[in-house]
């Protein structure tokens, strides 16, 4: 394989999540979507045995607005015998606007004297449900192989960008600051609001068998396989969806009192501090805080109903949710993370 490149994306067209565009070079290869109402799954396939020595995979996801999608590989991922060398992948993910996107490659088993890198990184809209999960095993459990890799590294980043809301008071903050100035008689201000993101999560995993013993306590132990999942829900400023409703049927009042309404620079008399940038930043934060903590509540009343064999936790991060998990089984770790995928999607 050397290098290849898998690049798609997605978009809503006609209440359907359909292909935008994509892009493969061999050994990557993309399987006809299954449709579900407005939901599309796609299975990317490599076929190829495995990752080789000098390998290199570079994955481009591009979720567009309003699409609902679910990515999935085609089945576990190994890592053979690299020698003295090494394979690596890369995984770029854009979620946009309302998107529904969920990446969720199958396990990776490094083989004995493998070396393997992989590195994701995900930029993705506040207002996106996002989804990505990592799993990665001791090894080859079922040819008695565990812990004979030679080095195994993961690295997630997420990034979340600024609310729609915030970004659009933002704005308005400006171009209110520039009227002021200019009826004041100085030249307006032509500098745009610094829009931002922010990092949102960050995890690392480094398994070098020659460096650490993992049957340790506080390492793997008797477990073989480890998953990490990071979950985003999206950002809504409900406060102001409901104040809007409300200024909708109240209207023809409103437009009536709107002149005695100004104050003497022409903005309104009764803006409050609801309307400023930070305080729709805490109030988006405080429903944001409430929705995962009710997933949290959820998703450990899951494990408990059926019966989830292993370790879990699960707990806020900067902005997400993280779960980890250990356990004896391959289908135990992926099952989980997709009964968490359902919870999340209402699927």
């Amino acid at each position: 394989m050397s290098s290849s490149t898998f690049r798609l994306a997605t978009a809503l067209r006609h209440g359907r999540t359909k292909i935008d565009d994509v892009y493969f070079e061999a050994p990557f290869k993309l399987m006809t979507p299954f449709t579900n109402g407005r939901h599309s799954d796609f299975i990317v396939m490599f076929a190829s045995p495995g990752f080789l020595q000098g390998d290199e995979a570079h994955i481009d996801i591009d979720f567009g607005p309003g699409s609902d999608a679910t990515i999935t590989t085609q089945s576990y991922e190994k890592v053979l015998n690299t020698a003295e060398g090494s394979a690596s992948r890369t995984i770029d993910l854009r979620a946009q606007g309302d998107a529904k996107s969920v990446f969720l490659p199958f396990p990776v088993i490094p083989f004995r004297n493998s070396t393997f890198t992989n590195v994701t990184t995900a930029h993705i809209a506040a207002e996106s449900t996002f989804i990505y999960a990592d799993v990665v095993t001791c090894g080859r459990v079922g040819m008695d192989e565990r812990w004979a890799m030679r080095r195994f590294t993961n690295r997630l980043r997420v990034y979340v960008a600024e609310s729609a809301a915030v970004t659009q008071a933002l704005r308005n903050q400006t171009e209110a600051e520039r009227a002021s100035a200019h009826r004041r008689g100085r030249p307006p201000k032509r500098d745009e609001p610094q829009l931002h993101e922010h990092l949102a999560f960050a995890d690392r995993m480094l398994l070098e068998p020659d460096a650490f013993d993992y049957t340790n306590l506080g390492m793997w132990r008797e477990f073989t396989h480890c998953g990490v999942i990071y979950v985003h829900l999206p950002e809504l400023d409900t406060a102001a969806a409901q104040d809007a409703a409300m200024g909708a049927a109240e209207s023809n009042t409103a437009a009536n009192n709107a002149k005695s309404a100004l104050d003497l620079d022409g903005v309104p008399a009764n803006a409050s501090a609801s309307a400023s940038p930070d305080s729709i930043r805490a109030r988006i934060e405080s429903t944001r805080i409430a929705a995962e903590d009710d997933l949290i509540s959820r998703i450990r009343s899951h494990a408990d109903a059926v019966g989830f064999v292993g370790e879990l936790g699960v707990s806020r991060v900067v902005n997400g949710l993280c779960v980890r998990l250990l356990t004896t089984r391959g289908d135990n770790t992926f099952d989980f993370i997709k009964d968490i995928v359902d919870i999340v999607t209402g699927s």
